[in-house]
């Protein structure tokens, strides 16, 4: 054996120390690709688009509840119709404060603002008039007009306040149905054959829709949405003052009311 020459079993053993190391490279290398290939960035990018959606929508709930709008659109608002023989009118259009809701009888929001009106009611007496309008959100309540329709066939009977109360009653206990609904008119002692006529034909359903329309000029986009004399609130505002979860001071009703009334 010449004295320059390897054992083979060394040889052997370096050539595989050789290999393996190649292929750690390799598959690091392999890994490092992977962790910036184009679909693994654009599956990121889909995630973070996704969060970015879903803080939205709990933001715009969020704005719903509590009363805020875009102050970008102030300029764009119509001025509300005033209220008139069509209307339904709590109190005494002759008032110093005119409070006109937008709502949806089967919005949760508008099941809460329901308390807050009542509220309003009870401390500020002939002082205001709560005037109610239609505005059911049908993409996201699909009982919202039946609803709606329930109340102006209860309307035709002298009733409308009170199936008023009762199909704000019927969403908080999530029953508001159209079994549900004619036991209401029954409850309420209506004539019943002439309500399930009138609610069962959708007779009032196209004035309805034409009310909801007309309430779109005057920037009316989400229930509720209320108009304090010549004030716009929009969303849930709660009866008293508070304090948004990102600092913005809330006017509650109550204090909206008192100031108009001291003008």
């Amino acid at each position: 054996m010449n004295e320059g020459a390897k054992p083979h079993g060394q040889a052997s053993a370096k050539t595989t120390v050789i290999v393996i190391a190649i292929v750690l490279v390799v598959a690091v290398g392999i890994r490092v690709m992977q962790k910036v290939s184009p679909a693994d960035l654009n599956s990121k990018k889909a995630d973070t688009a996704k969060e970015l959606e879903q803080a939205k929508q709990v933001q715009d709930v969020e704005t719903q509840k509590i009363g805020s709008f875009d102050e970008t659109k102030i300029g764009k608002i119509l001025p509300v119709r005033q209220p008139d023989d069509k209307d339904h009118v709590w109190g005494n259009l002759t008032a110093p404060v005119r409070v006109i809701v937008y709502d949806d009888f089967e919005c949760p929001f508008c099941a809460e603002y329901y308390d807050t009106i009542d509220k309003a009611k009870k401390e500020f007496g002939d002082k205001i008039a709560i005037v109610f309008r239609h505005f059911p959100l049908t993409n996201i309540h699909p009982y919202a007009l039946k609803a709606a329709e329930a109340s102006e066939c209860a309307a035709e009977q002298g009733k409308f306040w009170e199936m008023y109360n009762k199909l704000y009653a019927d969403n908080k206990a999530s029953q508001l149905y159209d079994s549900q609904v004619k036991a209401d008119a029954k409850a309420l002692q209506l004539d019943t054959a002439k309500f399930d006529q009138c609610f069962d034909t959708d007779k009032y359903r196209e004035e309805i829709l034409a009310e909801m329309a007309e309430a779109k000029t005057f920037n009316v986009n989400g229930s509720p949405t209320t108009f304090v004399n010549d004030e716009i609130v929009i969303g849930a505002n709660p009866y008293e003052d508070m304090v948004a979860s990102d600092g913005r001071k809330i006017e509650g009703l109550k204090t909206i009311i008192t100031r108009l009334l001291q003008k």
